[in-house]
């Protein structure tokens, strides 16, 4: 079964965002039954750390509603 995941992200201390907290949101269609969305989650966050040039702990995986509350100011 096909599906669509979106994952949301605070990005802390990133040059990318000018030094302020950053926001990313990540969509991707998988197949439902082959993935692991531990690991998945694991790779998204170690991606997102090394694109925005800041360690893992600099990113936090955060809910829908936080993501939409604070990425439009």
């Amino acid at each position: 079964m096909k599906c669509s995941i979106s994952t949301y992200y605070k990005i802390l201390d990133a040059e990318l965002y000018n030094y302020d907290d950053g926001y990313m949101k990540l969509n991707v269609d998988v197949n439902a039954k082959s993935i692991d969305l531990e690991e998945y989650a694991s790779k998204q966050k170690k991606s997102i750390a090394d694109m925005c040039n800041v360690p893992e702990e600099k990113v936090i995986p955060i809910s829908r509603l936080e993501y939409e509350t604070y990425a439009d100011e």
